[in-house]
């Protein structure tokens, strides 16, 4: 059975992996909005009246930004990533491995 060092060190790894994982995840958001915004002019239909785009216009909500909604994800990402959408608490994970081990 593995040590409680090394239980936090493998904790830790995963932890470190998510955190990294999200940052890449901003940089991509930042530099492919960049582009979008200035480089690339966009806009698609989704439903209705509703357009995802690029462009800001007088139309009110009819366009829906593609930062908007993709922020939306990274804000739900980075809650995840350091802790806040922990739904099951701490050592959930462990406490599920020891009690299947005990079956």
């Amino acid at each position: 059975m593995k040590s409680l060092n090394d239980k936090k060190l493998a904790r830790a790894k995963r932890k470190i992996e998510e955190i990294k994982k999200f940052y890449k995840h901003v940089v991509a958001y930042i530099l492919i909005n960049l582009f979008l915004a200035f480089v690339w002019k966009f806009s698609f239909k989704i439903v209705g009246n509703f357009t995802v785009s690029n462009q800001f216009d007088g139309d009110g909500f009819t366009h829906i930004p593609i930062w908007l909604i993709w922020g939306i994800f990274l804000a739900l990402d980075a809650l995840k990533t350091f802790g806040f959408l922990n739904l099951h608490g701490k050592d959930w994970e462990e406490r599920k491995i020891e009690e299947f081990m005990k079956d």
